[in-house]
């Protein structure tokens, strides 16, 4: 059901009906704000706006304010807001009945009914993102540029008050804008007469309570509230270190601020380079960027240079014309005396705080001070869209070129053909503009992307391996005939696999979308192997029940990848690594689903295609494509394991054939001419690509000699790790934990959390790399992981620190790995250590459980976690920790077993607590653990089955002590060492 553009039941007089709303923006304040309440009174259009750091807030926010406005005398008849339950609630219907309050809510998904004041959250949001834009602030300060944006939607012209103000509707008055200054700008801020005239400031907003501005103290860190200031609207602070600021006072960051203060002037608009730009480039820019996008130039050429043009963002009124000078008489911190720095001609000049406003010293102007530019920067001018100079869209800098004009050009690049492109978009004849007279100044916003020559030509080699996300970005990009050849190469072969036959639209049912994905696939060593462009059909919007049912399916773990791989090493075999192309289609589809046609690919008719079988994206295609391989390998003969859904396997001649499954990649453990026998069954059926001897699986580097040796690692990984967390030249710790630290989480009340010290840095994604890492083949690093993955919802700058600790120790062991060596006595032995540390979460008192699994002296499984139960003694916490690591013995009993593999020798679990090996071996004794979960008795069952048997082993050899507690230097490598953890040759 659709609704009325207009409303015709507005109320007529302020405060009869107030209507509000919530919004979340998500990223904190400085102070710890992440979202923000509306109140808005209908008839005036006035609205009041309230920061909140959760949504909780809401009711207590609203009652308050609506007991503020019952004080003053208004009366509210109506009070009207959405379905949430921040204030849908008994409490606020029960406030509202007894101050006879009508208390309306919309209808469930039916924002219209709540228009007014939902697309006001979207003009503020506009506007704060206009603010801290022009003033090239950091996101920090969204809070400030929230509550000064409400003051100024406050008196300014509304178009459904016919052209009057909400305050004029309000007050009967028009409303003072003369008071309204330019956000961010740089305020002198007067002190007593005993110190110095003026300090620099940094004018945020104005004060709720009294006549006077917010001001960021550009020392202190502080919003403090001034009466007496001078606005001085030309300049603004350096983004970086107001980020660096607020920090430091508010985040405990350690940031090292300089001495000068760095000014920039307002608005921050311009692009800047200085990389030698060929003529014919220079002139590309000064054309009409239509479309204000980015501009990429070939890869080959050694003079391109990385050019960002953007859109300029207004005040939304006439911008002051900028002084062509600093504040005038800002000095040195160092020495008040110092002359002033002098304004450089790139429009960017370091000042201090604290100065006297004399002419003397404005005139006795010195050297240039520049803390970040090692180069002379040259800029480049932005062209406008056409726009008269006083309208939002006109570029800061730069001269203004008519459309119609021609501009040459020469050359083939992709950068030229685009800039083309955009010139023959806008061109109109006839047109004519005036050419600014503005200042040419360059953008602070770019400062850091700005790089010398060699530099640049590194990020012309990073921007040729960043993947594109759309066709028209891989038809742009260096590598175009790449992309445009997997295009027709992924094409094909969903014609080949007759996935979808085109159909007139049936009436009446859903059509999805779909998307091209583009992916560069590299090698370990992160080389660029092949181009591959891939359909994926957009599955997020498919529903339960009614275009998809089940959609499990199974892959194989990492502890039997490992124990697969060990148990090649065991018999001798060779492990040949296969990939299926286009694997999930090659399922049949379970219901009827129906697909527009592929971009690049559509015929134009307007039929859509009618799927026959799965796609990538579908949520079922995992599942379609497993029952499908599934169906055909046990039809080839194989056995699907009922330990690991991902282990297949099978004996010919008595040689054994182990298979393994991840998605589409396969590991076949067999001699060559088994091999070739699965090979030749697989080809019958599917079109795979036989990618030889295993060597890269999952990120994994493997190298494999056939009954001599193997070696796994992930230095490449580690590489890209290092590389994407800002590590890469890090100096190397020694270990992943300092001895005796056990951090507490993060306390909301007395600091913040879940704030990224560096915005490009995130801590969870830090941790999710390394948890992958642990998984593979750094066991050494399980327990410093372990500890930083309690902490992904309250990290502080503590945890940080604790997560690069980390990387610092795979900095310096990125070519360390599990190395394992055949045994030179035949036979299998299957031998585990597990050890427990008493109440190491200090947190809520839990033990910490570790152990480890080796094969003929290999490690193959291992686990750091904590027990799931509080214990009171080492020796309970020891017996759970001997319990769980029997799960994974009997795991590996029945997957050996499974796989028809004898067992020569008993399996023999080592524990260091005397006691626990007696309560386990002992029934009488369980007095000792009778408030241990029952669930944890099982050893016992095992043990007087002989199973296994528990024999002792001191603490200081005990290997999964390392997987409990931070440990010093020697010790550490001592265990690691004993866990197969060692540097991998490069050649073997």
């Amino acid at each position: 059901m659709s609704y009325k553009q207009t409303h015709t039941r507005r109320a007529t007089e302020p405060f009869q009906k107030l209507i509000s709303d919530m919004c979340s923006i998500g990223d904190l304040t400085y102070d710890g704000y992440r979202c923000f309440q509306l109140v808005m009174d209908e008839a005036s259009r006035w609205v009041w706006g309230f920061l909140m750091k959760a949504k909780e807030e809401s009711r207590p926010v609203v009652v308050a304010h609506l007991e503020w406005l019952l004080a003053q005398g208004k009366r509210i008849e109506v009070f009207s807001t959405d379905q949430g339950k921040e204030l849908v609630n008994k409490k606020l219907k029960s406030f509202l009945r007894g101050r006879g309050i009508e208390f309306h809510w919309t209808n469930a998904y039916s924002p219209e009914e709540n228009g007014l004041v939902e697309k006001m959250n979207g003009i503020l949001e506009a506007r704060i993102r206009s603010l801290l834009t022009t003033a090239n602030m950091p996101w920090l300060l969204w809070g400030e540029a929230f509550l000064f944006a409400v003051d100024v939607v406050n008196v300014s012209p509304s178009r459904g008050l016919g052209g009057e103000t909400p305050y004029s509707r309000r007050f009967g008055e028009r409303p003072d804008v003369e008071q309204l200054k330019i956000w961010g700008c740089i305020v002198h801020v007067f002190t007593p007469k005993v110190l110095r005239k003026s300090k620099l400031g940094l004018f945020v907003g104005f004060a709720k309570h009294s006549e006077s501005v917010r001001v960021l103290n550009l020392r202190s860190g502080r919003v403090e509230e001034k009466r007496s200031v001078k606005f001085d609207e030309g300049w603004t602070v350096e983004r970086s270190y107001v980020e660096h600021l607020l920090m430091n006072t508010y985040h405990k960051g350690r940031f090292d601020l300089p001495d000068i203060i760095p000014l920039v002037r307002l608005p921050v608009l311009a692009a800047v380079t200085h990389v030698e730009l060929a003529a014919e480039t220079q002139e590309e820019l000064t054309g009409p960027p239509a479309k204000r996008r980015r501009l990429s130039s070939s890869a080959g050429g050694v003079g391109s240079g990385v050019v960002v043009e953007q859109t300029p963002v207004g005040m939304g009124g006439p911008v002051a014309e900028p002084r062509s000078e600093p504040p005038v008489g800002a000095a040195l911190a160092a020495d008040p005396l110092s002359p002033v720095c002098a304004p450089q001609q790139e429009g960017n000049t370091l000042l201090s705080e604290d100065h006297e406003r004399d002419s003397s010293d404005s005139e006795g102007a010195g050297g240039v001070l520049n803390r970040r530019r090692s180069v002379a920067l040259r800029e480049l001018p932005v062209a406008s869209d056409g726009c008269d100079e006083d309208d939002d869209a006109v570029a800061e800098s730069g001269e203004v070129v008519a459309s119609g004009e021609p501009v040459e050009r020469s050359g083939d690049s992709v950068g030229e053909r685009l800039s083309s492109s955009l010139l023959d978009e806008d061109s109109g004849a006839g047109a004519s503009f005036r050419r600014s007279t503005r200042i040419r100044r360059p953008n602070a916003r770019l400062f850091d992307y700005v790089v010398e020559l060699p530099e640049s030509l590194v990020i012309q080699a990073i921007h040729a391996v960043m993947n594109p996300t759309s066709v028209n970005e891989a038809l742009e990009a260096p590598d175009a005939d790449k992309w445009i050849e997997a295009l027709y190469k992924e094409f094909r072969e969903l014609l080949r696999n007759n996935t979808w036959e085109l159909v007139e639209k049936p009436v009446g049912v859903k059509v999805l979308t779909s998307k091209w994905v583009f992916v560069r696939k590299c090698n370990a060593q992160g080389q660029v192997e092949r181009h591959r462009a891939r359909i994926t059909i957009k599955g997020c919007k498919q529903k339960y029940g009614l275009d998809f049912w089940e959609t499990y399916a199974p892959v194989v773990c990492m502890e039997a990848v490992r124990l697969i791989l060990l148990l090649a090493l065991h018999y001798g075999l060779l492990c040949r690594h296969v990939d299926f192309v286009t694997a999930f289609l090659n399922g049949p589809i379970d219901v009827e689903i129906y697909m527009k046609q592929p971009e690049f690919f559509d015929d134009g008719t307007g039929r859509v295609c009618r799927l026959l079988r799965s796609l990538y994206g579908l949520k079922q295609a995992p599942r379609i494509w497993y029952k499908t391989l599934d169906k055909y390998l046990r039809k080839c003969g194989f056995e699907r394991s009922k330990v690991d859904g991902g282990i297949y396997f099978r004996w010919v001649n008595g040689s054994p054939i182990f298979f393994t499954l991840y998605i589409d990649d396969i590991v076949i453990a067999a001699t060559m001419e088994n091999i070739k026998l699965v090979l030749f069954e697989l080809e019958k059926k599917f079109k795979i690509k036989d990618l030889g001897d295993v060597s890269h699986l999952l990120s994994m580097e493997i190298k494999y000699v056939p009954g001599q040796s193997l070696y796994i690692s992930q230095r490449g990984y580690i590489g890209r790790v290092l590389e994407r967390f800002k590590m890469a030249d890090c100096k190397a710790m020694p270990t992943p934990q300092a001895k005796g630290n056990f951090p507490l989480p993060g306390d909301p009340d007395r600091e913040a959390v879940c704030v990224n010290i560096d915005p490009d840095v995130d801590y969870q994604c830090i941790v999710g790399s390394l948890q992958y890492l642990v998984s593979c083949s750094r066991p050494d690093i399980a327990s410093a992981v372990r500890t930083l993955g309690k902490f992904l919802t309250c990290y502080t700058r503590e945890h940080f620190v604790l997560a690069k600790r980390v990387l610092r120790y795979l900095q310096g062991t990125r070519e360390y790995g599990l190395a394992w060596n055949k045994p030179a006595l035949p036979g299998s032995q299957l031998i585990a250590y597990a050890d427990a540390d008493l109440g190491n979460e200090k947190d809520d008192r839990r033990s910490i459980t570790g152990y480890v699994l080796q094969l003929n002296g290999c490690t193959f499984c291992y686990k750091s976690k904590k027990q799931p139960t509080m214990t009171d003694d080492t020796c309970s916490a020891e017996f759970v920790a001997a319990s769980e690591c029997s799960n994974m013995i009997m795991w590996t009993h029945n997957l050996c077993e499974e796989l028809k593999l004898q067992r020569t020798t008993q399996t023999i679990l080592y524990e260091d607590n005397q006691a626990a090996i007696k309560v386990i071996g002992e029934v009488s004794s369980g007095y000792k653990v009778r408030s241990v979960d029952l669930k944890f008795h099982k050893i016992r069952d095992f043990v007087e089955r002989k199973v296994f048997r528990v024999e002792y082993c001191p603490s200081e050899d005990n290997v999964a002590d390392i997987f409990t507690k931070p440990l010093g230097p020697q010790q550490f490598t001592k265990l690691r060492q004993r866990l197969n953890v060692l540097p991998v040759p490069d050649n073997e």
